[in-house]
């Protein structure tokens, strides 16, 4: 018995000290100890109105004990100096200190999870909203410093640079403090640095008249070197001053979709806050905000220290009961063993004061609730194209996000937030919401049609549109994901007579093959655009100089070179590879050789005095002029023979004539081997020059291109050939594919197009009947259009450029560009390994073993001959009997 009860404590004794610290805090309960808070009244900090702070701060917690704590008690500790030990009872700190010594006091009770309440001095950065509440001190009118901190510490002006422009209400004072509040580091909410901003500070001068006034402002803006300072501009002027420096940046074209302009107006009042005067003045894809003055004035409106400190200290005694009676309440419901797991951990305990807290001085307090800043943010990006209305029947939704905006067309300011002296900076949405935000999810019309492989539109046998892909779709697809929209796509009306081809895309569905409308814009889209009711045009369009006065057209998607269709080069005849290594030159001197040494050596083996001094006869051997020549031709073919010279004279000859073999034969045998291994192909034409040069084929090009454009306009004489010479046509048929296919004629357009007629021939008729040039002699650039002057061209052109430097572009042109098939040019490398010496490449020799054994039978025939004519001839001479 007595070891069961042993095991029950022991467990329970290891369960308490794994779990009890995990479970709740080592802090004493409200139930069974009064809460605890230190009240810090800084004497350096408030110097001579210590006493009467002191006197003031009792009073209002003895009056807000006896009347506001229902339950439980508070224990009240003050403390006139800052480094005083935060014990784990206590369950909050009101402070009122300097904004250093309120930061470091926080970062004492921070590990403690004290609630931290604080009344300290203007342009403090704030204590994180989650644990603490911080209230600076400022005199009316002079909040802007603080109201800058505290935009920039939520991020709101997340910029790395700024041009400050600021007029004469405010001094230079106040102008220092809002330069000292940008430029300062300090930890935001979360712990994290908030980086300095470099701040380039402008005046504007005061003049006596509104045209000086404007021309001053002109000059100003127009010196601005924004290159290096940047387009971020925080403008503290009077409402009056903010409408001029719209309109002259409007003017001078320095608001747009990379600019923000951030206007600071003071002037205004609860009353008097009317700045939708300046709408006309915001444009499609500006970026502008607004933070203006909306503080009350009135005897309701109360401030002070002794007002803060009393509302304070209320809603945190108001708090502090509210969590006594709520832990009341439960613990009346459970065990006291229960109770120490689920009681509240000393952090919970504080955030729910603190959000009591912050409810009750929103609703509750007149210290300083007059104060308020107010912040608007114009949402334009996008507005005239969403409300563009389409009467086609053809359109299809290819995004699936949603748009909840079904207001009518027109801009308009937004709430983006407020600013109070206790709560700071709210923020409801971003200070710039296109920047943060792109297009905030509107919803786009976008026209496109069918033209592969730029846009892919495929239907079904009834004409049903169903989805769209290609390479543009791809690039429409990612800009609508990194700049937030959404689109509906439109299918244009195509009225041109087209060569159309059915072929299978890359989805395997059939489409219509119509790959020539990038030179000719359709005129739906092109009205379309030129009146700006689209936001863009998703086509692929050639950049030509003929529409740039009706669109604009976005960076270069691809760079689409120009080449030639000719036919497949024919491999010529092998019959005489044998005498391929060395050129005719070389053959007539071998020949020559052969005839000219033979006499020279018998020449001087008669005449050498070797033989008669030595008594030798001259008849036989080299001595006869047939057997040197059968000599040098059989040291020719690395054969001896059966004789020498015996004089010096004759064997240096011998010896030089081998010399000269071995290097004959080397350098033949090396040669052959490399003929052998590489075919030897007909004469191509690859470049302009050789085309206009050849006079044997003709040429042409599809009309209304931009190539003959520029080579009916350039003064290069090649290209003048190439324009005279030229047939053009609406676009390539079989006829003129035939004609290339047999070698009269070369047709010149996109390699890409050409590559693809190359694949549809090769499913056609299983065989490789064309070739392209070699030369690629033009380039041609092809863009998505927009509509003249639009103030997202930039933008789109960015996106674009970011793709094009991923590699996205450039693997969408691949996806959709014609499979490599056997046709494909293989590399040389593989054509050596596979090539295998075929009959064709030996008919060459046995043509010569042909000619050997003609020659052979020729000269037997001739030897019977003579042998028949002396023995005819013998018996016809009678001779004389001899005995």
């Amino acid at each position: 018995m007595f070891f069961v009860k042993f095991s029950v404590l022991l467990t329970l004794f290891i369960w308490c000290s794994c779990f009890s610290r995990c479970s709740c805090d080592d802090f004493p309960s409200l139930l069974t100890a009064n809460a605890s808070i230190a009240i810090i009244l800084d004497r350096e900090y408030l110097d001579n109105q210590y006493d009467d702070v002191l006197k003031e701060v009792k009073i209002i917690i003895e009056k807000i004990l006896r009347e506001d704590l229902k339950n439980g008690g508070l224990v009240v500790l003050y403390y006139s100096w800052t480094k005083i030990n935060l014990r784990k009872d206590f369950t909050a700190v009101f402070s009122i200190t300097s904004c250093d010594n309120t930061w470091e006091i926080y970062r004492d009770s921070r590990p403690e999870n004290l609630l931290m309440i604080a009344v300290t001095e203007p342009d403090c950065p704030r204590l994180p909203y989650n644990e603490a509440i911080m209230i600076p001190m400022m005199k009316p009118g002079e909040e802007l410093p603080q109201v800058i901190l505290d935009s920039k510490a939520q991020h709101s002006v997340s910029w790395k640079s700024s041009v400050l422009l600021y007029d004469n209400t405010f001094d230079r004072d106040m102008i220092s403090r809002c330069v000292i509040a940008l430029s300062r580091d300090f930890p935001d909410e979360s712990g994290n640095l908030v980086k300095p901003l470099s701040v380039s500070i402008y005046r504007m001068k005061e003049t006596a008249h509104e045209w000086d006034r404007r021309k001053f402002i002109r000059n100003l803006l127009k010196a601005l070197p924004t290159k290096f300072i940047g387009r971020n501009f925080m403008v503290l002027v009077t409402t009056q001053l903010m409408q001029s420096i719209m309109e002259i940046a409007r003017d001078l074209k320095m608001v747009d979709t990379f600019s923000q302009w951030l206007y600071v107006v003071s002037d205004t009042n609860y009353i008097n806050n009317n700045i939708s005067a300046i709408m006309p003045l915001i444009d499609e894809g500006n970026n502008i905000a607004f933070i203006y003055n909306f503080t009350k004035f009135g005897e309701e409106c109360a401030t002070g220290l002794n007002c803060h400190a009393g509302e304070l200290l209320r809603a945190f005694v108001l708090g502090l009961s509210k969590a006594i009676r709520e832990e009341q309440g439960i613990y009346g419901l459970i065990s006291d063993e229960e109770w120490e797991v689920i009681r509240p951990s000393k952090k919970e305990r504080r955030d729910g004061i603190l959000n009591f807290m912050l409810e009750i001085l929103r609703d509750t307090s007149k210290c300083s609730n007059c104060t308020t800043w107010k912040v608007e943010t114009a949402d334009v990006w996008g507005d005239r194209y969403e409300f563009t209305s389409f009467t086609d029947e053809t359109s299809m939704q290819s995004t699936t996000r949603k748009t909840a905006k079904t207001s009518s067309i027109g801009f308009k300011l937004i709430n983006a937030g407020y600013w109070k002296p206790f709560d700071g900076l709210k923020m409801t949405d971003a200070l710039f919401p296109h920047i943060s935000h792109g297009f905030r999810g509107k919803t786009f019309h976008i026209i496109t049609y069918h033209n592969p492989p730029w846009q892919i539109v495929s239907s079904n046998e009834s004409g049903i549109v169903g989805e769209a892909s290609g390479v543009i779709m791809d690039i429409l697809s990612e800009l609508s994901k990194k700049l937030n929209f959404t689109y509906v796509l439109h299918l244009a009306k195509i009225s041109t007579n087209l060569n159309v081809n059915m072929t299978d895309d890359v989805n395997g569905t059939m489409t219509k093959d119509i790959h020539l409308l990038t030179t000719d814009i359709p005129s739906e889209v092109l009205n379309l655009l030129a009146d700006n009711q689209i936001i863009l045009g998703a086509v692929a369009s050639t950049v030509n100089e003929r529409y740039k006065r009706l669109i604009n057209f976005s960076v270069p998607i691809s760079i689409q070179p120009y080449s030639f269709l000719v036919a497949k080069p024919k491999e010529i005849s092998r019959i005489y590879l044998f005498t391929a290594p060395f050129t005719n030159g070389t053959w007539l001197c071998l020949a020559a050789l052969i005839v000219i040494l033979p006499p020279i050596l018998c020449l001087v083996n008669r005449l050498s005095p070797f033989y008669e001094f030595h008594g030798r006869r001259k008849k036989l051997g080299l001595f006869k002029i047939d057997n040197c020549f059968w000599y040098i031709y059989g040291a020719l073919l690395q054969q001896g023979g059966l004789y020498l010279p015996h004089a010096d004279s004759g064997r240096i000859i011998i010896g030089a004539w081998w010399l000269i073999v071995i290097v004959l034969v080397t350098t033949y045998c090396g040669n052959l081997v490399a003929f052998l291994t590489f075919p030897k192909i007909d004469i191509q034409i690859k470049t302009v020059s050789q085309l206009v040069a050849s006079g044997s084929v003709s040429w042409g090009l599809r009309s209304g291109t931009y190539l003959e454009e520029y080579i009916r306009d350039t003064d290069l004489a090649k290209y003048e050939k190439l324009f005279k010479g030229a047939s053009f046509y609406l676009d390539e048929n079989d006829d003129i594919i035939d004609a290339v296919r047999h070698g009269r004629h070369i047709y010149i357009d996109w390699k890409s197009n050409l590559l693809s007629i190359m694949r549809r021939e090769f499913l056609k008729s299983d065989s490789c009947d064309f070739a392209l040039s070699t030369e690629d002699f033009m380039e041609e650039q092809i863009s998505m259009l927009m509509p003249m002057n639009s103030p997202y061209l930039e933008l789109f052109n960015l996106e674009i450029t970011r793709l094009h430097q991923m590699g996205l572009i450039d693997r969408w042109m691949k996806e959709y560009s014609p499979k490599r098939d056997r046709c494909s040019k293989q590399s040389s490398v593989i054509e050596v390994i596979n090539h295998i010496v075929s009959l064709d490449d030996m008919q060459g020799s046995f043509l010569v073993l042909l000619l050997g054994f003609g020659g052979g039978f020729f000269f037997f025939f001739c030897e019977c001959i003579l042998r028949y004519y002396y023995k005819r001839k013998e018996r016809e001479i009678i001779k004389p009997f001899v005995e």
